[in-house]
């Protein structure tokens, strides 16, 4: 039997619930889904069940349910609840059901299933009977029905739109779930959380369906941002601009059948959305609002003005000058919200669907948005700087250009009041986008101008709004003469090379800026951005490999300190610790802290944060992890302490890398949350998402590392070299946990360093993962009998070894020497699994020493687990291995890494070892309990039976010999007055003795 066909439609009146095109993706609802499926594979075990599905209009409420309907063995039968005027249709839904089922249904089966239901024919003429008034049994004649159609497929009955279905209808319903006993059938219903005023049928209707057992319910809220971005891929067919995705987020507000409609007609290609609404996007949004009395509608055309919630006092003001009766003020509203056009709330009023106040207001008619907007200006120009970023607004719209400059101006001070940098950008913005307009006497001077977009550069770049900051500094640098003014334009070069680096374009690019700019202040070489254009030209050189970088850098830092800029001092000295991070991490370190210091004193953020991250990548390459990751903490708490900085949230990947590594799980996945969470992008919103990625690997969460690696290489090129490390760690994790070797060794292969490079950042853990990816490529070879290709994984693995310079995995400082050490044995464990050697064991039982002497709890547990499985498989007892599995079972348990967890317990159950760990028995108050007699020893060895050890195992923990241990047994059973082991271990479970 097939699925019901669905009938396409577009609703305007109903704004939603539109049947989406077969090839349409569900974006999201993966719990929701889980939960309908759930139910409907319970029927397969005949345990029916009903669910209603509730939402806004829009939500996805029906597409959801076509999602779950889709199995083809399903019968599903779909009736809709039809409202016209103010009236319902009555048994609409039942007579869509069993329309559904007698297309389907061949003449046999609906002989045998209307046998004796004649008086179905009043609802379905096509039965061929006389349709007449419903009798009594009609009811109970629908239940038998569609309990003879469950008997024979696995059914389910949808009925959409429950909100306008008639009280005979939901007495059919309720008598259908009420029978449930043994059926095949479930039930799926929807609901709109609009149109269900006080005293609505449908209330006391799921008041009484909820105190059925086999009745549940589900909620769909609007869709976050990264779903969206989702559901606008699948439209356009690929990945979608994050701006664009933005743009849409904030206009649809995660509805997803808005979504749906604004980008119907985009390519995909699109930056920025359309000005105009979609014309079958209005008329959907429109028609809730023409269903409103006149008084009402004119009220809800106010607020849209208004542009945001709007207080009811000011609202009340603001209407009443435009033709609204204030004293029905509270009944227009509460008429707008039960048509939901305004969302119900007791907070200030405004839209259910934040686009229906932009089509309200471009349909206003001309002049009228400007009358109103000045009547918002009068209303609220006595609250002064509390409202001034609405002044500013109401003052655009209303023509009054040197009032809206002067408002943006006092809106943008009590942003930074507020420690709001991104609001704070909006304002500014505003002001440079305004200032040809502006009086000259209130604007100032071209040096004004300049210093004005500067600053609007540098806020908008620590929110994230790079590609705005460019557009500015490439504007404020046509301003400038170059040969008249060379300071100012070298300023406004190494900044905008800053913020194009931020953004991941190529080095190469970026040099084009900072060489303009050495070249501007060569004849001034004593000027501070002389000092600041040497160090970022040393920078650039250190990572495009030329020779130079050190002395560059070195007098860069002479100079600052002869110009007297503490600035200039900060970034150079941040530059130079960059460049010596590698080659000498001891001075680095010192000019990492030092710029530290001076660019928190001088407020400057930027060279703040560089002087953070190059102090922590000379920690980390010192070997003082724990150190670099407090470090990188730290200062993200007090970056981002001020406001929503996004600069802070590159020191919050670092941190959390850090914390990560060194097991501290917890911690980095709240690290995590708080940088995903603030929507970053470019270089530091990939850091987060791939060490969330590598995160997610790790706890076996492989799909939703997957997509923190997609959504990284959305936000900067796959070949970006700024954070090449996290990239190759990140994308190697994720294919290797995908079953993918071959594809992780070609991702890792071209970002690993080789013969003769000389890397910013060490990369001796990514030779690890990339022979461990060998070694995998190895074993999938050996598993399919392919030895040619086992052997050509080996060759591969042995050359790239060879092409690196010297040992790979030496240092210095003995800090280091212990991460070097733990690489070199990782790294020799994997040559021997990739070559199949008969040292494994040995060689993993080192790495697991390693792993734990630095550190690295998660690695030691893997190397403690490889080690047992290559010592069984070489045909060691198990009992040899016993308490590295459990070390790593415990380890795994605890920073919940689930593959690893599964891993260890596989291997335990194969080989017959117990993981439990032995617990104290606790003798029981009581005197006379059978477990009082047992002395210390015989306890202790209690406790080791109840977790399953054997006596050799017990002799060994213990230190005692097997035929001790032997008597101790036999001294348990007799005073327990047990038969055997297994019963000892359980009486003292029972006892609150170990394990209870």
């Amino acid at each position: 039997m097939r699925v019901a066909g669905v009938h396409a439609r577009v609703d305007t009146e109903r704004v939603g619930d539109v049947r989406a095109r077969p090839d349409h993706r569900l974006a999201g609802r993966g719990a929701e889904r889980d939960v309908l499926v759930g139910a409907v594979a319970g029927a397969a075990q005949r345990r029916p069940s009903a669910i209603v599905v509730h939402g806004e209009a829009g939500v996805g409420k029906t597409r959801l349910v076509q999602e779950v309907c889709r199995d083809p063995e399903l019968l599903v039968l779909w009736g809709s609840c039809v409202h016209f005027g103010g009236a319902s249709v009555p048994y609409a839904p039942i007579i869509g059901v069993l329309q559904d089922w007698l297309a389907q249904a061949d003449a046999a089966e609906r002989a045998a299933v209307l046998a004796g239901a004649d008086e179905l024919s009043s609802l379905l003429p096509a039965l061929g009977g006389s349709p007449s008034a419903p009798t009594a049994r009609l009811i109970p004649l629908i239940d038998l029905v569609l309990n003879r159609i469950a008997d024979r497929h696995r059914t389910v009955v949808v009925v959409d739109d429950l909100h306008w279905a008639d009280l005979a209808s939901l007495d059919v319903l309720a008598y259908v779930i009420t029978g449930f006993r043994s059926q095949q059938l479930t039930v799926l219903g929807t609901s709109r959380d609009e149109d269900r005023g006080l005293g609505h049928p449908l209330h006391g209707w799921l008041a009484d369906m909820r105190r059925m057992p086999a009745f549940d319910e589900v909620h769909l809220e609007r869709l976050d941002l990264d779903t969206t971005g989702l559901q606008v891929e699948y439209l356009v067919g690929h990945i979608p601009d994050i701006a664009l995705v933005n743009q849409v987020q904030a206009r649809s507000g995660g509805n997803p059948y808005l979504t749906e409609l604004l980008v119907q007609d985009l390519s995909g290609t699109e930056s920025v959305l359309p000005d105009t609404v979609p014309g079958l996007l209005r008329d959907a949004l429109l028609a809730a609002w023409h269903r409103l009395s006149v008084q009402a509608r004119q009220l809800v055309r106010v607020l849209a003005v208004g542009g945001r919630p709007t207080p009811l006092p000011i609202l009340a003001a603001v209407a009443g000058a435009h033709g609204v009766d204030v004293g029905g003020l509270p009944g227009y509203l509460a008429e707008a919200q039960e048509r939901g056009v305004i969302g119900a709330g007791k907070g200030s009023p405004w839209f259910r669907h934040p686009l229906l106040a932009e089509v309200l207001y471009d349909g206003l008619p001309p002049g009228e948005a400007a009358l109103i907007h000045t009547t918002y200006l009068e209303v609220l120009e006595p609250q002064s700087e509390l409202v001034a970023a609405d002044l500013a607004v109401h003052s655009q719209q209303a023509g009054r250009i040197d009032d809206t400059y002067r408002w943006s101006q006092i809106a943008a001070e009590h942003a930074v009041m507020l420690r709001a940098p991104a609001e704070q950008a909006i304002q500014l913005e505003r002001m440079c986008d305004l200032w040809e307009q502006v009086s000259p006497e209130l604007r100032g001077t071209t040096a004004d101008r300049t210093a004005l977009i500067l600053k609007t550069a540098a806020i908008c770049s620590r929110v994230a709004r790079n590609d705005r900051a460019v557009e500015l500094l490439t504007q404020a640098i046509s301003l400038v003469d170059r040969a008249r003014d060379p300071l100012p334009a070298a300023d406004l070069l190494i900044d905008r090379s800053t913020v194009r680096w931020h953004q991941a374009e190529s080095i190469e690019a970026v040099a084009t800026d900072i060489q303009d700019a050495v070249e501007a202040t060569s004849a001034l070489p004593n000027s501070a951005q002389h000092a600041r254009a040497l160090a970022a030209l040393a920078w650039a050189e250190r990572w495009q490999g030329l020779p130079g970088a050190v002395a560059h850098a070195d007098e860069a830092v002479q100079i600052a300190r002869r110009a007297g800029s503490d600035r200039a001092l900060a970034a150079a000295l941040a530059q130079r610790s960059m460049v010596l991070s590698s080659q000498s991490p001891l001075e680095a370190l010192a000019d990492g802290q030092e710029a530290v210091r001076l660019a928190r004193a001088c407020g400057a953020t930027l060279e703040w944060l560089r002087g953070v991250v190059w102090q922590r990548h000379a920690l980390w390459n010192l070997g003082r992890r724990e150190e670099a990751t407090e470090a990188a903490l730290r200062n993200y708490a007090d970056m981002a302490a001020p406001g929503r900085d996004l600069f802070a949230y590159f020191l919050a990947y670092l941190a959390a890398e850090g914390l990560l590594e060194s097991g501290r799980w917890q911690e980095c996945d709240e690290l995590l949350r708080a940088g995903l969470a603030a929507r970053c992008v470019n270089t530091g919103g990939a850091g987060l998402r791939l060490t969330a990625a590598s995160l997610a690997v790790r706890r076996g969460r492989v799909a939703e590392a997957r997509q923190h690696l997609d959504r990284a290489v959305e936000l900067i090129p796959a070949t970006f070299r700024g954070i090449r490390h996290s990239l190759a760690t990140g994308g190697g994790e994720v294919l290797l946990a995908e079953n993918k070797p071959q594809a992780a060794i070609d991702w890792l292969r071209p970002r690993l360093t080789l013969l003769g490079a000389d890397p910013i950042d060490e990369d001796d853990d990514l030779l690890v993962l990339y022979a461990h990816a060998v070694a995998e490529s190895a074993r999938v070879a050996r598993d399919a009998g392919d030895e040619e290709g086992a052997t050509k994984a080996v060759g591969i693995l042995e050359d790239t070894l060879s092409s690196r310079a010297g040992d790979p995995f030496t240092s210095t400082d003995p800090q280091d020497s212990v991460f070097k050490a733990m690489y070199r044995a990782q790294v020799s464990a994997e040559l021997a699994r990739c070559r199949d050697d008969a040292d494994q064991p040995e060689r993993w039982l080192r790495a697991a020493d390693a792993c734990g002497a630095a550190g690295a709890l998660w690695h030691q547990a893997v190397a403690r687990w490889r080690c047992a499985e290559a010592a069984i498989a070489a045909g060691q007892p198990p009992i040899d291995v016993s308490d590295l599995l459990r070390q790593a079972h415990g380890c795994a348990v605890a920073l919940g890494a689930a593959p690893l967890q599964a891993d260890v317990e596989s291997l335990a159950r194969r080989s017959r070892i117990s993981l439990r760990v032995p617990v104290p028995v606790v003798v029981p108050e009581k005197p006379d309990t059978r477990l009082s007699g047992l002395t210390a020893r015989e306890r202790e060895v209690l406790a080791f039976l109840v977790a399953g050890r054997s006596n050799t195992e017990i002799a060994r923990e213990l230190f005692i010999t097997d035929k001790t241990v032997s008597a101790h047994v036999s001294n348990i059973l007799r005073k327990t007055g047990t038969a055997s082991r297994l019963e000892a271990a359980a009486l003292a479970v029972r006892l609150d003795g170990p394990g209870a």
